[in-house]
């Protein structure tokens, strides 16, 4: 509540201290060098936020302060500044220029022209990403930036993970999020053609103004504001289809008996099933059951269950500008259908940015978003996993309609179709609002107070029905309805001083700030059973005839900031910059509460020195160089304390010994540490920037060392420490090295025929340098390791080496318990004649050797054609998925590759002979799961039509048509013979694993509309 009083009378102080002047009209018309007019110029009065942008014929108006200075910018044209007249028109000619160094850039609570950096910072054309249509526009970012790595999955609404410049962290490794000036762990919710910016600061110089959060990169989002005084509509409106990108071949219903009766026969044992029946063959039964309810199938899981999915958007812009105020307001419904039969994202955003100038120096305003995002998914764990490996006999529906599910030996699978049908109306649904209020004031010339009030309150809402039902052997006569509610609430003030100052050939630029950030979250959930209707509108608590359990719990956690840079440069050439950030967060005991993390970047812009003027190639050289800290400190919110619990069944006890009354007593919970500390990451950067040919080709690189310090970890007590989950400890380091590189080049401005290439090159190396107290211990995964010397999540296990192939091969290898022709040789490594736990070593790496990204673009009288290429070389993947596709020792399906199985007809097989008995221990992990994941695909391939300005300037109000039809992942080249090469980051031992439950993803073909009136 104090906090609130203080930001009232703050704004009341600040209100009250500005004062109003008059303004001047002033109107005119832009042009190109052919005299045409230029539509969406921007025409700024400088030093200010008041402006405008011209129409489709180039006319603007524009209201301004006396003896005030107009500047006229468009991307592609040379910006140009120019005294305001009155009394005639005002018009200019640009001049055609791809120089784009005066290109303005967020750099964390301030903002600074391109050629002014010194740090590394990743500038994503919004306009370029937005041509793929998707709802998360993460999405949409995969392999356009150097140094950001994005992998997806094929959900409805596309889960993500998201790391910059490699995995630094065994716990987080998620960048921070900053919309707006509002810091935030993720976008969830935020619509895409909202967007106006999106950079990414990659280097700790960069980023290292947010301190505590920034060691994982930051990534900075502005939202689209008013530009121009007429009121500008844009409509945006997609429509789309998609299906599986990839088919795994799973055997048919007699295929699955032939294989089974064969894996027996090989085994020695009978060739009989509960099913298939006995003899030499196997045999489809008419039904499954004896009482003949359940007709025997021949399914295809994959096409009863998947099917060709719908997308659509509509989005609606609209803003003004004058010289008092700005005003955006943007609206968008999305709706994605998922792969899956009964799932699908939607999302219904509302946005409102304002800003009002009270005074001459004085300028308040606020950024407001309002969604609601909900999908339905995956009900269950097996779900998908079942679409692949349920036995193809099972019927899709019994005699009485049922599901069709298991029988006899036919396994514990439930029918995917039916799960998904019964949890048709379980949507999670979650609303957000998220945004903030703001106020600057100029205090004198220079000197500028910016005060914001950001809030990011969440309310997450899931109700999971769980009906009667009947499937084969599997029935249940009861109903159960879990109830989860969640909300959390995240307020942030901070107030800035930032100072500006130009004399001659210096330049100071200067920032001072304070920053609260408060977090809290609740969170509940109740089981009823017992529901008489299963209709939706009775599927609450109070319908069921008993409670079986309810759940509650809250934390909290706050962080305190003080930061501060500056800034200098000398006749634009010589440019230093210091930045330094103090945070204190709750999450941390009271001894290590505060840390402080520095940085430090110079850059030296030859370019401008007098040898290298008017050289008549180069157009811009800079070199660049910094070094910094970042912090971590995503851990729990109350790792530092111990927790203890009273729970009778463990923690009550009969002192007295006699049999009676057990007295009240607790157990640990949750052991503290009051010494943990933030996890540390010191980066030093340098690179390199490049321009030639008027800027119409440029290079941007950077080589970087970045090594993470003071790992959080949460190690593995040993059990005769007791109760109690194990503390949070600082002990490990973790170095990634890497060279980045985007390659640019655009045609001449003035073409009729404009074309453009962007070609990145990311190469990152990533090692673990030590772990645990003693630096040598290891975290050990199901098929990963975090160890010293190696990746995080190396792939640790044995050495497959192919097939023993004949007697004499099983003879001469090692003792290798179940060796035998047709199965799989491990490798003898340490060469003592056995094989066993001493021969695993480490047998892949989930990351690339290196990553490539190139966007191509082509335009010709209103025609335009972007196409997007990305690739990933040399990353492995760990494919679960080839437990069940080949081998016959789970009750599920199999892979096609069983009919030609190892055999004496085909002694060149290199999938293993047919066995029902796992005597060769051939689960284990090993080298034979491991495939290589590189890939090469046309990601995006757009092509649009605009219609001509002519026809268009007869249609009232219309300034822009444009048609579009789009397609994604058309084309995929890979070696990857498994599910899907694209595997989504589950966490640093489940990087590059594939498991059986993983969503595939899709191709598609969308066709769209974008019109601006």
């Amino acid at each position: 509540m104090k906090n609130v009083y203080f930001s009232l009378l703050l704004w009341l102080g600040l209100i009250l201290t500005a004062a109003a002047q008059g303004t001047v009209p002033v109107s005119g018309r832009v042009t190109a060098a052919d005299g045409s007019g230029l539509p969406g110029v921007t025409v700024l009065e400088k030093g200010t936020n008041n402006g405008t942008t011209s129409d489709v014929s180039g006319a603007y108006s524009l209201g301004v302060q006396p003896n005030a200075t107009l500047v006229f910018s468009s991307i592609g044209m040379k910006t140009q500044e120019v005294p305001a007249t009155t009394g005639s028109p005002l018009n200019l000619t640009l001049a055609a220029d791809t120089r784009a160094l005066d290109e303005v850039v967020v750099v964390g609570y301030q903002t600074k022209r391109k050629a002014d950096l010194t740090g590394s910072i990743a500038v994503l054309d919004v306009s370029q990403a937005l041509k793929e249509t998707n709802a998360n526009l993460l999405t949409s970012i995969q392999g356009r930036l150097p140094g950001v790595t994005v992998s997806t999955d094929g959900a409805p609404g596309s889960n993500t993970s998201i790391n910059i410049r490699g995995l630094g962290s065994i716990n987080n490794n998620s960048p921070l999020y900053v919309v707006d000036g509002v810091p935030a762990p993720n976008i969830d919710g935020l619509n895409p053609f909202d967007i106006e910016t999106f950079q990414v600061l990659k280097d700790a110089a960069a980023a290292s103004i947010y301190g505590a959060r920034s060691s994982n990169g930051v990534i900075l989002i502005t939202t689209k504001r008013g530009k121009s005084q007429k009121v500008q509509v844009t409509l945006d409106a997609y429509y789309g289809t998609k299906t599986r990108r990839n088919h795994l071949d799973m055997l048919n219903a007699q295929q699955y008996g032939d294989v089974l009766f064969q894996g027996l026969k090989n085994d020695g044992l009978p060739q009989r099933d509960d099913v298939y029946g006995a003899g030499p063959n196997a045999v489809v039964p008419q039904f499954l059951d004896d009482a003949k309810t359940i007709p025997a199938g021949d399914v295809d899981y994959q096409k009863e269950v998947y099917r060709p999915a719908q997308n659509q958007n509509y989005n609606v812009g609209i803003s003004k500008a004058s010289e008092q105020s700005t005003f955006f307001l943007g609206l968008n419904y999305n709706r994605e259908e998922g792969l899956a039969k009964y799932t699908d994202f939607q999302r219904i955003t509302a946005r409102v940015n304002t800003s009002f100038n009270l005074a001459d120096r004085l300028t308040v305003g606020e950024n407001l978003l309002v969604s609601n995002f909900s999908r339905v998914d995956n009900p269950e764990g097996r779900t998908l996993e079942s679409i692949l490996y349920q036995n193809p006999i099972i019927p899709l529906y019994d005699n009485a309609g049922n599901f069709g599910g298991p029988v006899k030996n036919l396994g514990d699978r439930l029918s995917p179709l039916g799960q998904l049908y019964r949890a048709r109306d379980n949507r999670k649904n979650t609303w957000r609002t998220f945004g903030n209020v703001f106020a600057n004031l100029k205090l004198v010339k220079g000197l500028t107070w910016n005060n914001s009030v950001g809030v990011d309150a969440n309310f997450f809402r899931f109700k999971n029905f769980e009906p009667r039902f009947t499937e084969g052997r599997f029935v249940t006569t009861d109903n159960f309805l879990t109830e989860s509610q969640f909300q959390a609430l995240n307020t942030i003030y901070t107030s800035t001083l930032n100072y500006n100052w130009t004399s001659g050939k210096h330049s100071v630029q200067a920032l001072l700030g304070y920053e609260r950030i408060h977090n809290r979250f609740e969170a509940f959930d109740a089981r009823a059973k017992g529901f008489f209707l299963e209709t939706p509108d009775f599927r609450y608590l109070d319908a069921g005839s008993t409670v079986q359990s309810a759940h509650g719990g809250g934390a909290e956690n706050a962080l305190i900031s003080q930061f501060a840079r500056l800034d200098y440069g000398f006749r634009e050439t010589y440019l230093l910059s210091a930045t330094v950030r103090r945070d204190a967060s709750s999450r941390f005991g009271p001894a290590n509460r505060h840390a402080v993390f520095p940085a430090f970047s110079a850059a030296w812009r030859a370019i401008n020195e007098s040898f290298l003027k008017d050289n008549g190639y180069l157009t811009d050289l800079k070199f660049r160089a910094s070094w910094g800290r970042n912090g971590n400190q995503e851990i729990g919110d109350y790792t530092a304390a111990t927790f203890y619990a009273s729970r009778p069944d463990f923690s009550n006890y009969d002192l007295a010994g006699g049999n009676g009354a057990a007295r009240l007593g607790f157990i640990t919970t949750q052991i503290g540490n009051q010494n943990i500390k933030w996890e540390t990451a010191e980066q030093l950067n340098f690179g390199i920037d490049l321009g030639a040919l008027d800027n119409r080709l440029t290079l941007t690189a950077d080589y970087f060392v970045k090594n993470t310090k003071d790992l959080l970890v949460n190690p593995v007590l040993l059990a005769t420490y007791g109760e109690g989950a194990a503390p949070f400890i600082n002990a490990g380091s973790v170095r990634n090295r890497g060279l980045e590189m985007i390659l640019s080049y655009r045609s001449k401005a003035e073409n009729a025929f404009q074309y453009g290439a962007d070609f990145n090159f990311t190469r990152i190396r990533n090692e673990v340098i030590a772990l645990g107290e003693d630096g040598k211990s290891e975290i050990i995964g199901g098929v990963s390791r975090i160890a010293p010397g190696q990746p995080l999540g190396a792939f640790y296990g044995y050495v497959a080496d192919g097939l023993f192939r004949t007697a004499e091969e099983v003879t001469a290898h090692a003792d290798q318990p179940g060796k035998a022709i047709g199965r799989i040789r491990y490798k003898d490594l340490n060469g003592d004649g056995v094989v066993d736990v001493k021969d695993r070593q480490y047998i892949g790496s989930p990351f690339p050797n290196y990553t490539l990204g190139l966007n191509l673009t082509a335009g010709y009288k209103g025609f335009d054609l972007a196409a997007f290429w990305d690739a990933s070389v040399g990353n492995d993947i760990y494919d679960f998925n080839k437990s069940n596709t080949d081998f016959l020792y789970f009750n599920s399906n199999h892979g096609t590759g069983l009919l030609t199985a190892f055999s004496a007809q085909n002694p060149d097989s290199n999938i293993p002979a047919l066995t029902t008995i796992n005597t060769n221990d051939e689960l284990r992990a090993s080298s034979y799961f491991i495939s290589k994941g590189s890939y090469l695909r046309l990601k995006s391939l757009v092509l649009g039509y605009s219609l001509p300005q002519s026809l268009t300037g007869k249609l009232s109000g219309l300034s822009r048509v444009r048609f579009y039809v789009q397609g994604q992942n058309l084309l995929n080249f890979t070696s990857f013979k498994g599910l899907d090469y694209e595997v989504l980051n589950g966490g640093t031992l489940e990087t590059g694993v594939l498991r059986q439950t993983a969503y595939p993803h899709s191709k598609s073909l969308t066709v769209g509309a974008n019109v601006t009136f």
